[in-house]
């Protein structure tokens, strides 16, 4: 099983079961925080020792959660201060969907900053030199009338994402599920459960 299994939902072949909505809004608005904190220190301070430790706490929470939500480190902290009646139970299977595409945002931002701050050479000078020029850039506040370099841009996207999800309650990933399975480009999963119905299929 993937996660937990909820008696008057889950079914006998439900291989991903249910998460908790509220624990997973919380544990979002704690990464949320991280995040903000990590594009600050990019943008406004040229900062990417910091950023490279909160990214890659970050990262390894969603390949944990990819794995199984019991182990994610941001949801077994706000499990203890949860109590029984704060569970809102959604299917798994569309969230997972989400968290993946939360790893690729959150892989990207890594790796934009190993080059920007210089942990890692590139083969390619001409490369090395782009990203050289900037990490330059950052450090005189250009990019700020830059959003579109793709290093600020997936920053935000990831900012975007977390906040719909932990403040308004509206999971972007698991939309994309369910649009993706409207057009037959994924299976429909028989036993999901979205909140406000948002990835059924009629």
């Amino acid at each position: 099983m993937y996660w937990t299994r909820v008696p008057h939902l889950s079914q006998k072949w439900d291989k991903y079961g249910f998460v908790n909505e509220t624990e997973i809004r919380i544990a979002t608005g704690i990464t949320l925080v991280l995040a903000l904190f990590t594009f600050f220190l990019v943008v406004f301070k040229a900062n990417y020792s910091i950023p490279l430790i909160l990214v890659s706490i970050m990262l390894a929470d969603f390949v944990l959660k990819l794995i199984s939500p019991r182990f994610s480190l941001f949801g077994a902290f706000v499990r203890i201060f949860l109590k029984k009646w704060d569970e809102v139970w959604v299917g798994a299977v569309q969230k997972r969907f989400a968290w993946s595409i939360g790893l690729v945002l959150v892989g990207f931002v890594l790796f934009c900053i190993l080059m920007l701050g210089g942990y890692t050479g590139m083969i390619n000078p001409v490369m090395q030199a782009i990203w050289d020029g900037t990490a330059q850039n950052i450090a005189n506040n250009a990019l700020i009338v830059t959003p579109m370099n793709p290093t600020i841009f997936a920053c935000l996207l990831c900012i975007v994402f977390m906040w719909s999800e932990s403040v308004v309650g509206y999971c972007v990933g698991c939309h994309i599920y369910g649009w993706l399975v409207k057009k037959w480009w994924m299976k429909e999963y028989k036993w999901q459960n979205c909140v406000n119905g948002v990835c059924e299929v009629k």
